[in-house]
């Protein structure tokens, strides 16, 4: 591993001073990472921060409404990282897409979670055990599928126990139009759907549910790339200080909240404080984490053989996380 950084902490140096081969002094043409948000989540809070402006290179922003969508960006090469929960990445290492974890965030408040199965206020559904043989929404390969299962199983229950139906939106439409008994979202809908009175909470994520992990997903060629690999490096110290910024300033990050997703500053604070993260070297625990969750769809035979979930981390910046909540 310490190869892997020396390279990368080199290659961020040579960013700044390499020069153009062909004229010997003059500088190359500006670097650029292209990466992959998602419900613009990263974009806002990065410049809300101060860190979208890196020196040596610039951002290049995509929005994508889902993991396996920006997977797929990433597998194609039209982008080099990528920002989702964890489930995608298990139907990715099961179909060989060359994808690799660079940084992990957690809940910085243990038990927090963003993600929750919502009903219609006056449904009579008032149990995930009133679930059996209703209509649920969730968008396949993503921890909205993990949630419903998880939870399913908990009541001795399981998928072929429901009718999934696959969403195409976070938002209350399908609950709304009846296509649908209860639905898997996450905020900024969450927040705002319940403000507006559209929805009730049956059940959330965290704890001993789903492991409310976020990842940093880069592609196997940018991070075999000495200058691509250093500025990804450099993207991870920043999304790992916007997410501490965030915790330490939740007004601030409220009204860039409020602007960013059009929605009250009231719903914007609940965003920010439903469920803060924090970014920490990639341990044992993460990885048993996402072992665990990678079983269940394997035993479920959504992934037809057993996956390494060890073979799919790299720690090359684990240190630079670590500083950065050091407060070094």
């Amino acid at each position: 591993m310490a190869s892997f950084r020396f390279i990368a902490f080199i290659g961020l140096a040579l960013l700044g001073g390499c020069k153009n081969p062909k004229s010997g002094s003059a500088p190359d043409q500006p670097q650029v990472l292209r990466v992959a948000d998602q419900l613009q989540v990263l974009e806002p809070l990065l410049a809300a921060a101060g860190e979208n402006k890196p020196v040596n290179y610039t951002i290049q922003w995509s929005n994508f409404l889902t993991g396996p969508a920006e997977i797929a960006a990433i597998t194609g090469g039209s982008v080099d990282v990528g920002w989702m929960a964890e489930t995608p990445l298990i139907f990715a290492q099961a179909a060989g897409s060359p994808v690799k974890v660079v940084a992990a965030s957690q809940r910085a408040i243990p038990g927090t979670a963003v993600t929750a199965v919502v009903v219609k206020p006056g449904a009579a559904i008032h149990s995930i055990a009133d679930l059996k043989g209703r209509r649920i929404g969730w968008m396949p390969g993503t921890v909205t599928q993990y949630l419903v299962i998880r939870l399913l199983e908990k009541q001795g229950l399981s998928a072929a126990d429901i009718v999934p139906v696959v969403m195409t939106s976070g938002g209350p439409g399908m609950l709304n139009s009846g296509t649908v008994d209860a639905l898997v979202t996450a905020d900024p809908y969450l927040s705002e759907m319940l403000a507006a009175g559209q929805v009730r909470i049956l059940a959330t994520g965290g704890a001993s549910i789903t492991p409310e992990l976020q990842y940093v997903v880069a592609g196997s060629a940018p991070l075999v790339d000495p200058q691509r690999s250093a500025m990804i490096g450099d993207f991870v110290r920043r999304v790992a200080r916007s997410f501490r910024w965030q915790r330490e300033h939740p007004a601030e990050a409220a009204a860039t909240a409020s602007r960013t997703y059009k929605v009250t500053l009231a719903v914007a604070n609940q965003i920010v404080h439903r469920a803060p993260s924090r970014y920490v070297p990639i341990d044992g625990a993460i990885v048993a984490a996402h072992q665990k969750e990678a079983d269940v769809f394997q035993r479920l035979g959504l992934i037809r053989e057993r996956v390494d979930a060890a073979k799919l981390f790299d720690h090359r910046y684990d240190q630079v996380v670590a500083k950065v909540e050091g407060g070094r």
